[in-house]
Parts: C-alpha cells; structure tokens; sequence
C-alpha cells in the first residue's frame, strides 16, 4: 500500500492569466514557496505527482522531475487529490489523511480535493476535476461532501494573502532558536543593522552588506541560499529573498517575495515575482505579481491606488472582475519587458512575452501577449523573434531554452493572435 498525493489545476486556471499561461497555478509562488510546496508539506510520507493541461505537461515534468497527468494505481493505495488553487488548513489535512472511504470534497461543484481509500472499477488516470464529474470518473460512488474551503481565485488574492504566508511559511521551516543556530555562518556586514533577535533567518552561504537595515520588527525576513543584500537597503518584513537573489540599494517594503535569481532595485511593496525577474533600476513596484524572465528598464513605474481610493476593477480574460480591493498592481507575463519611463495604471494585465516601450502611460486594460510598441499601437511580436530573444536571456542565468520553451511559446503565440493579422 503506498500514500500518493496528487496536485491538480481546474478549468479555474485561466483566472491566474497572464502567469499561468505558460505554467499550473499551483506553481504559483505565494510566501515562501510555491502552492504545490505548501500542500506537499503537509504530506511528509506522500510520493507526490500533478495533473495539469495537456499543453504545460512537459515543462512541469521537467522542472520537478516528478509524474505528470499520471497515476500508478494499485488496489490498497491512499489516493489524496487536492486542489493546487486550495488554501489548505489544518482540520481537512487532518480528514484527507485518515479518512477511510471514497469523498469527494466540494465548494459550490468546485472540487477541493477527493480521497480514494476503497477499490476502483478502473484506473483514475483521466480523473476530471469539476464537481460532480469528478466522482464519476473515479470509477464508484463516492461520498460528496459540501463544504466551505478557502481558494485562491486571481492573482491579486496571492498578493494580499502573501505576508500572512510568509509568517506562516517561516513558522514551518523553523522558530526563532533553530533560526539563530542557522545563521551564525552567513556573511552579515558589521555595519548592518538587524531590528530584532526574532523573525529573520539567513542562510550560511547568503550575504548582507555595508548599511543595510533589515527590518523584522513585524514580521520575519528570511534571505534564503546564495541571496546577496547589497549596501544601503531597507528590507522590511514579512519578506522572502529567494536564492540567488541580489538586492540592490532598494527600498523593499513588508508583503514581498522573490523568487530565485531575481535582481532587485528601487521601491518594491507587497509585491511577488516569480522568480528570474530583473528591476535592477528605479522605480516603483506595488501590489503587483511578475512572471519569470520579466525585466523592467529604468523607473518603470506602476500604480496600485486610485485617486478616489476606489476597489479596482481588473479585466481577466476580456471580463471585468471587481478585485474587492482598493490597492492592485499590475500583472505581468513571463518574458515580458518594458523600456525606460514605462508607467503602468492600476489593474493593468500585461500578457506574455510583450514588448512595451518607455516614455508613455499603459492605459489598456489587458496588453495581449506578444504585443510589440505602446500605447500608440501594439503591432505584433513575432514569435521567432521572441523565441530568438529568450535563447539569449535564460543562459545567462544559467538555465537553457528547451523543446518544451519552444513549444509553449508557439502555443501561446497561436492562441493569443488569432484575431491579429501579422505585419
């Protein structure tokens, strides 16, 4: 009998564009570590494996190197389901694991998660995902049980939620003593200034330079493996500093998280980039979410208030959703870059792989993918020209441009221009 945990995307994906476009929304970071990451935690003996599009299978493989949109079943297995996009708590982690018949859990026919304890009539390779669908494809009858569970539904439910996570997620890893063992190896300059003996770990082979302030008196600043601070940053928590990430005089207010290898310079708040992302310069970054391979040239700037302090309103997939929030950023697709002066409205939706010049304000709603100019008029960003431009970014930091990069560009491409005619 093995414990298997499987962790799947829904139809409900395409709220999270332009971000998982090219990956499944539990590769979203939120805190810490990515949702997948978070709910793999609380399985400890679990083998863990995912079932997403058919279109990002390749990518997923091969950043995790674990099963994808496949399931090994044997009779006498604990098959656990859950929902990438689930804020998973304490009491149903507790049910998922020792619960001993077919459920499937739902929140109005969205599924959350299901449990897979009694013999099949077939194998649940080709599980759906959707309600009601969901029991049926398991092959027997299966216990439904309503229920009211917390999920992530946009992006900005991320941003919002990413300082209680970077809490939560410093709390899991260790408390403030482990902490305080773990760091004494790091290379903290003497004329640094860490505002509290609690909340901050560094790892031993990161680095804080010459006048830095880091700023943990409400809430935990964690600099993870090979993270450098640069001389005279601000870091203020809670905040997550990826590994590899290099931190460039910046003012990093409390509510960010860094994904790997990210450069980061001038004003960032409550912000979350993916992680590959570079805003070396000036410049203002709040309530936002970036992809990977996004760059922003000098003082690209956005807006994440209204005048009149208003929620905003965000268009997600041609469709305006009122975000029930007063402070939203801007949404930014993987391999995105803007040029210099680049300012961007509150709310705005930037697709992939865009090239937006500098010098004006981005006023459209939603900039589709592959979008070449400003706000003058987007011509068409070819994908050969793109792809050309990402073989050369992603080396440089170490990472190849693969088949499956190639693939998902193409795809991407022919499904965001159909209504285009290319010049």
């Amino acid at each position: 009998m093995s414990n298997k945990l499987i962790v799947f995307e829904d139809t409900a994906f395409a709220s999270f564009f332009p971000v998982t476009l090219n990956r499944p929304v539990f590769f979203l970071r939120c805190g810490a570590l990515a949702l997948w990451e978070k709910i793999a935690r609380r399985f400890p003996d679990y083998s863990v494996s995912f079932a997403c599009r058919d279109e990002i299978t390749g990518l997923v493989r091969r950043d995790t190197g674990k099963r994808v949109n496949h399931i090994d079943y044997q009779p006498g297995d604990r098959l656990v389901f859950v929902n990438g996009a689930l804020r998973l708590g304490d009491k149903l982690t507790k049910e998922l694991q020792t619960i001993d018949e077919n459920v499937v859990y739902l929140h109005n026919n969205k599924t959350a998660a299901m449990v897979i304890t009694q013999p099949l009539s077939k194998n649940p390779g080709d599980v759906q995902f959707t309600g009601e669908a969901a029991a049926d494809a398991i092959g027997t009858e299966a216990k439904m049980a309503d229920g009211e569970f917390e999920f992530y539904f946009y992006l900005w439910d991320l941003v919002h939620n990413n300082s209680n996570e970077i809490a939560a997620d410093f709390v899991a890893w260790f408390n403030d003593e482990k902490a305080k063992k773990l760091i004494k190896a790091a290379d903290v300059d003497d004329t640094a200034r860490i505002l509290s003996d609690e909340n901050f770990y560094i790892a031993p082979d990161a680095a804080i330079h010459a006048c830095c302030v880091i700023d943990n008196t409400h809430g935990p600043v964690i600099v993870d493996s090979k993270a450098v601070i640069g001389p005279l940053s601000y870091v203020q928590g809670p905040c997550y500093i990826g590994p590899g990430t290099q931190i460039f005089r910046a003012n990093v207010r409390e509510g960010c998280s860094f994904g790997p290898t990210c450069r980061v310079g001038g004003e960032v708040e409550e912000s979350i980039f993916q992680g590959f992302t570079n805003k070396y310069h000036d410049g203002f970054m709040g309530h936002a979410y970036l992809g990977s391979w996004v760059n922003l040239g000098a003082m690209t700037t956005n807006s994440d208030l209204k005048n009149n302090y208003k929620n905003i309103a965000v268009s997600v997939n041609g469709s305006m959703v009122d975000s029930g929030y007063n402070k939203i950023g801007c949404m930014v697709g993987d391999h995105t870059k803007t040029g210099i002066g680049t300012l961007i409205n509150t709310g705005v939706n930037i697709g992939f792989s865009c090239n937006i010049f500098g010098g004006s304000l981005v006023t459209s709603r939603e900039v589709p993918s592959f979008s070449w100019g400003d706000e003058t008029g987007y011509d068409l960003y070819r994908v050969e020209k793109a792809i050309e431009v990402a073989k050369i970014v992603m080396p440089r930091r170490g990472v190849p441009f693969t088949d499956d990069d190639d693939k998902i560009f193409r795809a991407i491409f022919d499904n965001s221009t159909a209504d285009r005619v290319q010049k």
